[in-house]
Order: structure tokens, then sequence, then C-alpha cells
């Protein structure tokens, strides 16, 4: 008996990733999949319960079956699936897809898994497969359920609740009526054929298609998660007439949902001149043996339909599926932007899918509600950003004065901080510091402080190399962002411990109109880390003198000791945002197929690719405005004191995409209040790419073991744990 452990995933430096072996031992008859049925059988003796239905899937799995059974029940399927077959089914295709695309504007918040991925697929397969029966989400629900089948080692618990749903998921199965339009579908064409084949259960292996079918719905949501992730022109380019044939195959050697596949050795056997001795299990890394298939073929070929006696017999009908769809998504709503932050993925040691993926139809106006409009594209919201006669940034200090008369409450420390953090002021006081500021953080001034950001990158990935478990943020962007913007702003903790762990908190000032239980909470930490500041000390060995420094010994006008000091730790809780952009640039690069990470070492290439990165993944969500008067935003009628937002992801993907290099990006702002910190967060991510690609080449994320921060107001991750060598 063979069966695959759950340890055997454990260490992914003994993954088989040279795609020539991975060929070899797929087509190698000598290594099998696992022994379900073995299993089973010793599940049973042991517990003294029966899985009948669980055990009849078994026996009619393409994916547990071998030898003379595997090789008559593929004959008898080919014709059905046969490429000439499939294409008769495209008109029920466009039909589901049609309905899905329509529904879409009627939602409220649309979720291109739930409402598209999976409503075509069981759309399709309903009538491809014979399943008229069953609620929409519960057949589906079965279906994940059922799917589990394949992961290793499981539990009697989750074995008998998916032997339930195979039993209710034959329930549901029934050859439809004949059509002149249609052929029949699989349960039908299988009972017509079982004088054929008597022992096949045509039920069985109708169902077993069907579960096994889900990876198109998974493969077609992580397909569009990834276009969707990339500049604009990408996904616009989906559109075109010809991008199947283009890119297709490209796609599907991308975006499979299949991250690895296990196999036995049955018997001492050799493949691609390496031994294997008889009952050795072999994970076979599917990513990696793709790329190297893609560098190989100049992009075309591909494993993710396997190869060998248990290569995919629906590999035409997914491609179908998947070129159907995505091209007349693409064209329905050519400006659609994905929530990425709020994507969650389903990961598991053999399989990939996105499970949610929230998105923004198009980038039209669009009012919240009553006193609040977003703006979603890149022209009117750059004429917001820069109409300073029509449109101030929010009165936060006239609002916590009236809050505070209104509510009797004491809000004053509120009030400092607002009254000095700069995306909050306007007028000569808010001029007059931002020249006071840029004469430290413009770049020209910045070329100083050059060997100190290359010494804190390099201490940054010592410590990332001395991680037990390296987490990208946690290990390197983060103690880089403190490293770097310290010194420059002037902030020497007397506490750093306690300083760092309150630090944080500093970017929920950043957002607008608090609640009174936010308020009180921030004023005591900022009361706190104000207390905590300290100047860097005068025998400090520093390139140039740090900008908290210089202020208080210039001064600058309407702005008292306390005030300098305000401005320059709000201005360390807006530089987070530093940390946090080289953080999503970082993913975005890393999630790029290898060959397209060669120039990642090179200054002059990341220099080149900067503003298209930084519009790609920059961190701020919304640029905030308010009405001094009424009049229109976007074409909708606003009154005074009404807020204008810029949601920025859309904004971002329009002006990069549509400028040389990606420059015209609002991802700092624009006009009168375009980010003071601009040139420093520009100078260290251009510095810190090509120095981590240089130090880790071999550098991959965990499989979607990301976490994003729960703030509303940035795209910001807090955990990118990720394997160096």
């Amino acid at each position: 008996m063979t069966r695959v452990r759950s340890e055997t995933w454990r260490d992914p430096s003994q993954f088989v990733t040279d795609p020539e072996m991975v060929i070899a031992i797929l087509r190698d008859s000598r290594f099998a999949t696992s022994d379900v049925l073995s299993y089973l059988d010793q599940i049973e003796t042991r517990s003294g319960r029966s899985l009948p239905y669980l055990r009849a899937m078994a026996r009619h799995s393409f994916v547990f079956q071998s030898g003379p059974d595997h090789l008559q029940a593929r004959r008898l399927i080919a014709p059905f699936f046969s490429p000439a077959a499939v294409a008769r089914w495209t008109a029920v295709i466009d039909a589901e897809v049609k309905a899905a695309i329509d529904v879409l504007p009627t939602l409220a918040a649309p979720d291109l898994v739930r409402d598209l991925s999976e409503r075509v697929f069981l759309g399709v397969m309903r009538r491809f497969i014979g399943v008229p029966g069953g609620e929409d989400d519960r057949v589906l629900a079965l279906i994940r359920t059922v799917n589990d089948l394949t992961s290793p080692m499981l539990s009697l618990s989750t074995l008998t609740r998916i032997d339930a749903g195979i039993r209710e998921l034959l329930g549901y199965m029934a050859p439809a009526p004949a059509s002149p339009d249609l052929p029949a579908p699989l349960l039908g064409f299988l009972e017509a054929a079982r004088s054929d084949s008597e022992a096949a259960d045509p039920a069985c292996f109708a169902l077993t298609a069907l579960v096994a079918g889900h990876t198109i719905a998974q493969s077609l949501s992580y397909a569009l998660y990834s276009l969707l992730s990339d500049r604009s022109d990408t996904w616009q380019d989906a559109a075109a007439p010809d991008w199947p044939e283009r890119m297709l195959e490209r796609v599907v050697s991308l975006y499979p949902s299949t991250l690895t596949v296990a196999r036995t050795a049955t018997r001492d056997a050799e493949a691609g001149g390496c031994p294997f001795h008889h009952g050795q299990t072999v994970v076979l890394d599917m990513v990696a043996a793709n790329a190297g298939l893609r560098v190989a073929s100049g992009g075309q070929a591909h494993l993710a339909f396997g190869t060998g006696p248990h290569k995919c017999p629906g590999a035409a009908f997914s491609r179908l599926l998947i070129a159907r769809t995505i091209p007349a998504l693409a064209r329905a709503f050519p400006r659609m932007t994905l929530h990425r932050e709020q994507v969650t993925f389903h990961v598991f040691m053999i399989a990939q899918y996105p499970d949610r993926l929230p998105v923004e139809l198009d980038d039209t106006p669009l009012r919240r509600n009553a006193r609040l409009v977003e703006l979603r594209d890149a022209v009117h919201g750059r004429t917001v950003a820069t109409d300073d006669e029509m449109w101030s940034p929010p009165m936060m200090e006239a609002h916590l004065r009236a809050l505070s008369e209104r509510s009797g409450r004491d809000f004053s420390r509120a009030i400092l901080i607002a009254r000095n953090a700069m995306i909050f002021m306007s007028g000569d006081r808010h001029v007059a510091a931002r020249r006071a500021v840029t004469e430290s953080l413009g770049e020209n001034r910045l070329a100083r402080w050059q060997p100190h950001i290359d010494a804190c990158i390099t201490a940054a990935l010592d410590g990332l190399a001395a991680a037990a478990r390296p987490d990208l943020i946690r290990d390197f962007t983060t103690p880089l962002f403190q490293a770097v913007t310290r010194p420059i702003l002037g902030i020497a903790p007397r506490d750093p411990a306690r300083f760092d762990a309150l630090a944080p908190v500093l970017q929920d000032v950043l957002e607008p109109w608090a609640s009174l239980k936010e308020l009180a909470r921030l004023e005591e930490v900022f009361l706190e880390l104000l207390d905590l500041m300290d100047l860097p000390g005068a025998g400090e060995d520093l390139p140039a003198t740090p900008l908290l420094t210089r202020l208080l010994a210039e001064g600058l006008p309407d702005f008292d000791a306390r005030d300098i000091r305000c401005l320059v730790l709000v201005l360390y809780g807006a530089a987070f945002n530093l940390s946090h952009t080289l953080g999503n640039v970082i993913d975005h690069l890393l999630s790029l197929p290898p060959e397209e990470r060669a120039t990642l070492t090179d200054p002059a290439a990341v220099r080149r690719d900067l503003e298209a990165l930084i519009a790609l993944a920059a961190a701020p969500k919304y640029i905030y405005r308010m009405a001094r008067h009424a009049g229109t935003a976007g074409g909708l009628p606003v009154r005074a004191h009404d807020t204008v937002r810029v949601l920025l992801p859309s904004a971002n993907r329009e002006s990069g995409a549509g400028h040389p290099g990606g420059a015209g990006h609002l991802a700092f702002g624009h006009g009168l209040h375009h980010c003071v910190g601009a040139s420093l967060s520009k100078r260290v991510i251009r510095s810190a790419i090509p120095a981590l690609f240089a130090r880790f080449p071999t550098l991959r994320l965990q499989t979607h073991g990301h976490v994003y921060h729960p703030t509303t107001q940035a795209v910001a991750l807090e955990r990118l744990p990720c394997r160096l060598r």
C-alpha cells in the first residue's frame, strides 16, 4: 500500500523542480498516485464505520485510478472531452458568462469569485455534467467539501463529511432531456455508453468530473486576481479579440490552482537520472516546473494540465471556459479595480486559489452617502487635488474645536495634532511648514544621506538573513524604515522599544473624522510619544542636520517648540507609508513570474520602472478634500463642507499606465499637498529593491501567507513570510 503523509510537504527544498524530471516522473507508470482505497480499508477496519459513497467515488476518480481500469475509463470519456465535442458547448458558456456579467452592476459589493467564477462554473457544469438539482450555494459548498479528498491523511470526521457530501450530490444529478441544440451531458453520454463498461457507475464518473472541474473556477479566479493586480493595460489587453490566441497558454501556465503533485514509487525506479526506492514519495513543484518550461519554450509550454497517464481529460473544456470568460469580462468592465487588501486565499499543500475577489467595476464618480463623494479616476482626482480655491484639506482643527464645544470634552491634544499635521493644514502656515521641511527632505538635500540609507539597507538585510522564520515586513521593511527615517527626521526616543510599540498608532492620525473613543485613545498615545522624543546627541556622526534639530534651532513662523515636535512626529506617522509601499512593491515583484525578475538587481532598471511600481503598489488608499463652497465633483453636485475622497488604487491604475514610465500617479498626492516625503520614499525604494534581490537571488514568498493591516486608509501588509533560499 502507498499513501502520502502530510509531513512530505514540510521541506520545500526537497521538492522536484526540474521540469524534465517532473515530466519523467509523471509519465512513468512506476510512480503512482496515493492508494486511497487501501487507506479507506484501514480506516473502516479500525473505526467500524462504513464510507460507501466515498469508496465508490474513489473507484471512479481518474486521480486515484491506475492500470487497465484507468485506461479503460479514459477511453470511455475521450470522445466527450475532445476539442471538437467541447466546442459545441460554447453557446452555453457564453450565455452563463453574459448572465453573470449582467448581474454584477446590480450588486452592492461585487465579488468575482462568488458572483462570476463560481456562478459561471456551476451554471455551465449543471448542463455539461447533468446536475439539475440543489440550490446553487449548497451545491458549491458540497463540491468544495468533496474536493478535500485530494488532501493527504484526512481524519475520520472529514472523510465522513465527504462521504455524506457525495451522497447528497449524487441525489442532485440527472441527465438533461434531449435537446436539438446541445449534446447530451456527460451523465447521459455515460449512461448511453454503459453497455461498453458494465462495471462503471455513470453517476459516480460524472460526479468525479464535476468535483475535479472545480479547478476551472479556481484557476479562473486566480487568473483574474493576477491580471487585475497588474497594470491597467494588462487588463484592458485581455479584451482584445486575439487575446486567447496570444495569451491563453501563458495565463494557464502562470495561474493554475495546482501547487504540487505527489507520486509514490511502486518499486525501485530511476527518473531523470535520479534513483527512487520502493515506497518513496516525491513531491513535484508544478509552479517551478512551469516556470522552467516557460523559459525553455519562450512562454508557451507548461504542465498546467499534467502529462502522462493522468493528464487532465478536461483540458480543452478548461481552456474554452477561461478563454470565453476573461475577454468578455474585460470588455464589459475595462476600468475594473481589485481591492487587493480585501482578497482572501484558500491555500493548502497541493493547491492555491482566491476565495474572495472584491472589485470596483468602473471608475465612475460615486456618491457614497449624503456628504461623501468618491472619485475613482485620475483626471477628476488630479483636478480636486490641485484646485485649492474650491477644495481644502479636511478642516480637522475646526471640526475638533466644534466637537469639543458640543460634547464638553477636552480635545486639546487632538487639536494640537490636527493643527500640526500637514495633511490638514492650509494657507500661509502650511506654505511655511512645507518650505521648511523641504529644506531637509528635498531630493538634492537627501543625497548626503545616501551612505546612511545604504548602511541601513545592509543592516536590514543582515537581520532578514538571521531571522529563523523570515518575514519581509517584520524583518526588513519595518526595521529599514525605522533606521532610515528616525535620524533624518531627528527622532531619538529615550525608550526605543516603547516608542516602536506605540508609533504605529500614528498612522491612525491620518484618518479623518475619528470617533470620540478613538480620539481619546490617540490623544493619550500621542502625548506619550511626544514625551519619549529626544534630539539626536551632539556627538552622533550624522551626514547632515536632522529635520527636528534644524527646525528647533531656526524656528518657524507661528510654530512654538511643541508645535514643531508635533509636526515632525506626525511626519513620522505619515512616513510609515514608505515601509508599506516598499512591502507592497516587494510583494508585487515576487508575484511576477521568475523570468520577469531578472533585472531587479540592476539599479538602473529599477529606477526606470520605479514610478510604474509605485503607481501600482502605493500604500495610501485615499486623498480627502472638503468643498469650500457649493459646486461639483466629477459631475456630481456638492455642498459647502461636503467631503470628496479620491480612491487611489483605481485612479493610479489609469494615471500610471497613461504616462511614460508610470509617472502621473497620485500616490504622493498632487499640487500644494504633494507629499513632502516623496523623495525619501523613492530614494529608499530604488536603493532597497536591487540590494534585496542581489543578496537573495532565489527569494520566494510563502504561498499566499501574507496578511494585511486592518486599516481602512492604506493598503498595507502586516506579514509577508518568505523563503530566502
